[in-house]
């Protein structure tokens, strides 16, 4: 039962340090605007759809080299 008590105890300390640091009025941590989150967004699917898209091709063209080296 003491250990359960120390675990929480220790736990709770720990989420309020974690509070004080990212309070959005006091904190410690710089959170980005919603512009730069909305940018990167934008960044991250683009450049996902363009490597799925590329290794989509990559793949076809390999597996029809494939396809006719094994027919051969």
């Amino acid at each position: 039962m003491e250990k359960l008590r120390a675990f929480w105890k220790e736990t709770s300390r720990y989420l309020k340090e974690v509070w004080i640091e990212v309070r959005p009025t006091k904190g410690r941590v710089a959170w980005p605007s919603f512009e730069s989150i909305k940018l990167a967004t934008k960044a991250v699917l683009i450049s996902s759809l363009g490597l799925g898209m590329f290794i989509g091709i990559l793949d076809y063209f390999l597996s029809t080299i494939l396809q006719g080296i094994i027919k051969y």
